[in-house]
């Protein structure tokens, strides 16, 4: 019930978050000679939006796990920033399957050159495929835990 109601104030700050970031760009950068296609800024925005508030929840699903705030954010602070760049280096084969790589196709399309690249609805799956596993390990850990 708690990731629910994180869930539903999430979604509007990450929305607020990824609509700055969309606004701000395209302020800077009108007067130059890049053209902006709306359809994709709002591609782009709902990407974001999805993959900040699926951050968010898989986060909060660590804390549940961890029942502590710092052990969590340094584990994912670690994960985000250490474990998943070197990971991507040594299993290259597996690198879009990680939920930060599947989560940035939420919201930046591929590059024409990248081999095995995924769709964003692609990595809209993958990253809600990992953000219920941690909160279904969460709620388990929980009721056995608490209960």
């Amino acid at each position: 019930m708690k990731h629910l109601a994180l869930a539903i104030i999430t979604i509007p700050a990450a929305f607020m978050m990824a609509a700055s970031g969309v606004l701000y760009t395209f302020m800077m950068m009108r007067d130059t000679a890049v053209g902006f296609e709306i359809d994709a800024m709002i591609v782009a925005l709902a990407g974001a939006t999805g993959y900040l508030t699926l951050t968010t929840l898989l986060s909060a699903a660590m804390g549940a796990l961890l029942r502590r705030t710092t052990p969590a954010l340094v584990v994912l602070l670690g994960y985000y920033f250490v474990v998943s760049p070197l990971m991507r280096d040594f299993l290259p084969g597996f690198k879009n399957y990680f939920p930060d790589t599947a989560g940035s196709y939420m919201y930046m399309p591929p590059s024409p050159d990248e081999l095995n690249a995924l769709t964003p609805i692609q990595g809209t799956g993958i990253s809600m495929l990992w953000t219920l596993i941690f909160i279904s390990v969460a709620i388990v850990f929980y009721r056995k835990r608490d209960a």
